[in-house]
């Protein structure tokens, strides 16, 4: 891998890997991923497919849904337009009203990891909806050693099986417009900012002034 694809894997590959792990991932299981076209969502339409799951991608738009259908997801939908079956596992980045009605979705047994909140909108559950058969809701972060997780993601990577996406990728001078198209939700995958050895050297050595 090049710098840039190998410092855009590990904190969205470690996500998508261990949140998937909890929920109960399986070769039998139905498996939703809200926010697909981010970085986290990207890997574990991957990581899923490749486990024999039934994936269903949702993203915000239909331009990013694209490359979904190639990278392993069977349904790429609108928000959760069209989607009645139950779900087993649900990877949530997106939070707010599409948290509960995938909450609503989700069959007995089944998991949502929330490790994301991308609507910054409240999610509002009626009455009696965490009554009923048992399923869960976890909150998710990164915690712990992640060398190991990090040596299988590596390796398949560096065989083909998992691509690494980066929708963005420039100088560290332009931060501002890669946060920009990133809040904008015009990137699809990660965004890498490039800093020269030279631009480094001057940064430390203005900071050691």
């Amino acid at each position: 891998m090049d710098l840039a694809q190998a410092v855009a894997l590990p904190v969205a590959g470690v996500a998508a890997l261990r949140s998937l792990r909890a929920a109960g991932l399986g070769p039998d299981k139905r498996v939703l991923i809200t926010g697909a076209s981010g970085g986290v969502g990207r890997f574990a339409v991957q990581l899923a497919a490749r486990a024999g799951a039934h994936v269903i991608a949702s993203v915000g738009s239909a331009g990013r849904g694209d490359g979904l259908a190639e990278a392993g997801a069977d349904e790429v939908l609108i928000g959760l337009e069209g989607l009645q079956r139950p779900v087993d596992v649900v990877i949530d980045s997106v939070g707010g009203p599409q948290l509960v009605a995938a909450w609503n979705l989700l069959a007995p047994g089944g998991s949502v990891q929330s490790v994301g909140w991308t609507s910054g909108e409240p999610a509002v559950f009626p009455p009696y909806s965490t009554v009923g058969p048992a399923k869960s809701l976890a909150s998710f972060v990164i915690d712990g050693d992640a060398g190991a997780d990090l040596a299988v993601l590596t390796e398949l990577a560096a065989e083909g099986a998992v691509t690494i996406e980066i929708g963005w990728q420039g100088p560290w001078d332009r931060f501002a417009e890669a946060a920009e198209a990133l809040r904008g939700r015009r990137v699809s995958g990660k965004a890498v900012l490039e800093v020269a050895c030279g631009e480094l050297r001057g940064t430390v050595d203005s900071a050691q002034d």
